[in-house]
């Protein structure tokens, strides 16, 4: 089966979509972690907006590339893309697309785990802390049933208000 140059361009079109809304969503995950890094700000929020939006224009588009891939035969997954790209006339162009493409889902992949981990070792911090001003010490905790540590009911608590 050979692609015709108007479905090849409408692929091409949600690709480079695609690519975009991508890279741009690596670059809020790197403005992100630049700001874990930092004391809480009103821009932390903002950038939590910024990147909801962006994954939503990103799911848009997916969705479109999907019922495009459905529309021409093809399964709506990366296999199903691989094969509609190796049945087009300038399958070399495109295929370098769809790699750098998927490149940078990898890369905002890694960089949200990254974040991730700034988040939980911020959370950690914050409830050492709070442990601390309560009066627990670390030998005075147990685990949940989820596997969750809680200090024990024992406190040697600073003060009360």
């Amino acid at each position: 089966m050979t692609i015709d140059p108007q479905q090849q361009a409408s692929f091409t079109r949600i690709l480079q979509r695609e690519t975009e809304l991508a890279q741009q969503l690596l670059n809020l995950l790197r403005q992100e972690f630049e700001l874990l890094k930092s004391p809480p700000s009103a821009k932390l929020e903002e950038l939590l907006g910024q990147k909801q939006q962006q994954l939503q224009q990103i799911e848009q588009s997916v969705l479109q590339h999907n019922q495009l891939m459905a529309s021409l035969g093809y399964t709506p997954d990366r296999k199903g893309t691989e094969e509609f790209i190796q049945q087009c006339p300038d399958n070399a162009q495109l295929s370098e697309h769809w790699n750098q493409f998927t490149s940078l889902l990898e890369a905002c992949r890694k960089q949200n785990e990254i974040n991730g981990g700034a988040v939980q070792l911020n959370q950690h911090q914050v409830a050492h802390a709070l442990d601390v001003l309560r009066g627990f010490a670390n030998s005075d905790k147990t685990y949940g049933p989820g596997g969750e540590s809680r200090p024990t009911s024992s406190s040697k608590s600073l003060g009360k208000a």
